[in-house]
């Protein structure tokens, strides 16, 4: 805790004093794009954060609470950045960090800072302490007084009590209905998991919290359940207490016995699994999610992958096969270079050269090698014994025919495999548009199709992360200017495919299914 704090200062420093020192430098002020006024600062929310032009409605309620007052550029910002359309581009640090610059700054950002500030969140450091930190300093207050808004700060609790139209993305902290809905809640957080009134700092800190958007529901909850004092009352609680208390404290009623029974059948002996189960169901049930927008708190529904480990993440790793031509391959040089870390003892079956065509007409030189013997993909499945398989096609392979001879090569897995969950990653951008982007483009929206619609097969976009703006493989992630990728692109895909699994660990555990 001491370090982050140091770093969290240190950082402070760094946002305050680099963009004084660079606007001196060079001699530069906020852009002439701040001569948009309001509906311009708004504008540029939606190009940057979302990467799209404003739908009308959303830009005339987002223009028309900042013209009015009833929210300040912080709260408008702190929507866009952690609503849920700009989550899931999943940007790492780094790239949060460049678009904070650009968001808060109207700028790119300089090396030292932007340096600085991914160090920190590499750290320890939150995404919302570093959106505080952006909107505490001066180069902050310049752009928001180049827009003509009020700049603010993003943890102030909002002054809007009516409702207004819901824009795209979710409704801003300045959408509540009013504090006594949100006070209620943490007054039955307090009463129903800690059996006792609240204090009045924790009141007000988690009703603040709440009222700003700095927390959501589920963030809420998930702060109770997980403390100690809570965890001293559980331990003495009945399976049936317990689900009763999730029922009194997250939808304000009592369950009914059938209610209890679905609830206490699927629970064991283990404490933290029972209380990770009910915190995941309840939290993304609809009844919750539609009571905390009818109070004025933004649900969360969705958050609860982040519980899943990293010790789980690796579990399911370690019973996997990584399947695929040249790209794959790259997998190999990359546990040599920097560890397996949380991939574990992923087996990695990959050939340079392999494609659908070679492994469906058994060309044995061009066959991922399994064991000391050229295989092919469905035979490696059944003779590993795998749980599950990653199987990255198709770079070798974009031509007239492709989506059918990958459609065949995965029905032909499963016929041998009944059982095995196949992770279908798309196939990974080029740089030099060879074979062109489109085409793989068309490729991976045939084969997420296919996914959609074949029980155990799990799309992920491995293409979308490695890609820019423009489609293409990002430079810093081509290792040859055309398709192969370097140590930080397999960082990247590493990373893509871990928030694949935990997903699909979380999707698995609410559903009630083993993994």
């Amino acid at each position: 805790m001491k370090l982050r704090t140091r770093i969290l200062s240190f950082v402070i420093v760094i946002c305050m004093v680099l963009p004084v020192l660079s606007l001196v430098t060079a001699g530069k002020t906020v852009r002439a794009d701040s001569e948009g006024g309001v509906e311009g600062f708004v504008t540029r929310l939606y190009e940057i954060c979302l990467e799209r032009e404003p739908d009308q409605g959303g830009l005339n309620s987002w223009v028309n609470r900042l013209t009015t007052g009833r929210i300040t550029g912080a709260q408008a910002a702190r929507g866009f950045v952690f609503s849920n359309e700009f989550t899931r581009r999943n940007l790492d640090n780094r790239s949060f960090v460049d678009s904070l610059y650009r968001v808060m700054f109207d700028r790119d950002p300089d090396a030292q800072g932007l340096d600085a500030w991914t160090a920190a969140l590499n750290g320890g450091m939150t995404r919302s302490e570093a959106f505080d930190g952006f909107t505490d300093s001066v180069e902050w207050a310049n752009t928001c007084a180049a827009y003509g808004i009020q700049s603010g700060s993003s943890s102030a609790p909002s002054v809007d009590t009516g409702t207004s139209p819901s824009p795209t993305p979710i409704p801003s902290p300045a959408d509540q209905t009013s504090a006594d809905g949100i006070e209620g809640f943490v007054r039955r957080l307090y009463s129903g998991f800690l059996g006792r009134s609240p204090d009045p700092a924790g009141l007000s800190d988690w009703t603040s919290r709440l009222s700003s958007g700095q927390t959501t529901g589920f963030d809420a909850a998930n702060g109770f359940i997980a403390s100690d004092e809570f965890h001293s009352r559980a331990r003495t609680m009945s399976a049936t207490t317990l689900v009763t208390v999730f029922y009194n404290t997250f939808l304000g009623r009592n369950p009914t016995a059938s209610d209890v029974t679905y609830y206490t059948s699927g629970m064991g002996s283990d404490l933290e699994a029972n209380l990770q189960m009910l915190l995941l169901c309840f939290s993304n049930s609809d009844e919750f999610i539609s009571y905390c927008e009818s109070n004025g708190i933004i649900p969360g529904a969705g958050n609860g992958a982040s519980l899943i480990s990293d010790a789980e993440v690796t579990q399911i790793f370690n019973r996997s096969v990584l399947i695929g031509s040249s790209t794959t391959e790259g997998f190999k040089l990359y546990f040599s270079a920097y560890g397996r870390g949380i991939m574990g003892n992923v087996n990695v079956c990959s050939r340079v050269s392999y494609s659908l065509l070679n492994d469906m007409t058994n060309r044995t030189a061009y066959l991922p090698v399994y064991n000391g013997t050229p295989l092919r993909a469905r035979d490696i499945i059944q003779s590993s014994g795998c749980d599950y398989a990653f199987i990255c096609m198709g770079t070798n392979d974009i031509c007239n025919g492709v989506v059918t001879r990958y459609c065949n090569y995965l029905d032909d897995i499963r016929s041998l495999n009944p059982d095995t969950v196949i992770f279908v990653e798309a196939c990974t951008p080029s740089l030099d548009d060879h074979p062109a982007n489109v085409n793989i483009r068309e490729l991976n929206d045939a084969m997420e199709s296919y996914c959609d619609t074949h029980e155990g097969f799990i799309f992920i976009d491995t293409y979308t992360p490695l890609a820019d703006s423009n489609g293409v493989l990002q430079r810093r992630y081509c290792s040859d200017g055309n398709v192969h990728i370097t140590y930080s692109g397999y960082a990247k895909w590493i990373e893509t495919l871990t928030q694949a699994v935990r997903q699909y660990i979380y999707e698995q555990r609410i559903a009630g299914n083993p993994v």
